[in-house]
């Protein structure tokens, strides 16, 4: 497991058992203060998959993006808050970070180049005026990746057991959510982005 807090102010009944690594992480974003990060950490879990057989990688992401965003807002719901809604511009900065992440294999909130959120979203406005959050989680096994459900379920158990992930799924100053997963057959990335109004 991998946590970090960024503050940025300005059916198979079979189970199969597998030995992953899984990494989270979370900034959030408030305009006109300053950013302030603590250094992650890891640790060894096991995930349970139900299903056995393999899927495509873009599948598996799909099926992921679209269960995180319906556990996030089943999170927001028990607590009489308003259901986050789809944003384009903040879909393509989660994206943009999973795939980069996938590809360099690194979890960050911060590129190599050292860029945030803030600047990854701040590629498709013209100003960034919103506050802005970010989750990152990221599973892999060599044995494979099967079971979208048991995936989506335990990182969102890890981002609701964590106060600073929790804070920004629960954040009463966003009304946006988007979440992007990339995946390879035996990894997978995942970019939760939020953002309040004013994109």
């Amino acid at each position: 497991m991998n946590f970090s807090r960024c503050y940025y102010k300005k059916t198979k009944k079979n189970f199969v058992r597998l030995s992953s690594l899984f990494l989270v992480t979370s900034i959030s974003f408030f305009p006109f203060f300053q950013l302030h990060a603590q250094k992650a950490q890891k640790k060894s879990f096991q995930l349970e998959q139900k299903e056995a057989q393999l899927i495509s990688p873009s599948t598996l992401s799909q099926k992921v993006d679209a269960l995180l965003f319906e556990y996030s807002n089943q999170q927001r719901e028990k607590k009489g808050l308003p259901a986050l809604k789809h944003l384009e511009v903040i879909q393509k900065a989660a994206r943009d970070h999973s795939q980069d992440m996938m590809k360099r294999q690194y979890l960050s909130h911060f590129s190599p180049e050292k860029k945030s959120v803030v600047d990854r979203v701040a590629k498709y406005v013209k100003e960034v005026r919103a506050s802005l959050g970010e989750n990152l989680h990221s599973v892999q096994s060599q044995k494979g990746l099967t079971d979208p459900e048991a995936i989506a379920k335990v990182m969102m158990e890890d981002w609701m057991g964590s106060k600073s992930h929790r804070a920004n799924i629960l954040g009463e100053q966003f009304t946006r959510m988007e979440i992007a997963c990339v995946s390879s057959w035996t990894q997978i990335y995942c970019t939760q982005v939020f953002a309040g109004e004013g994109l």
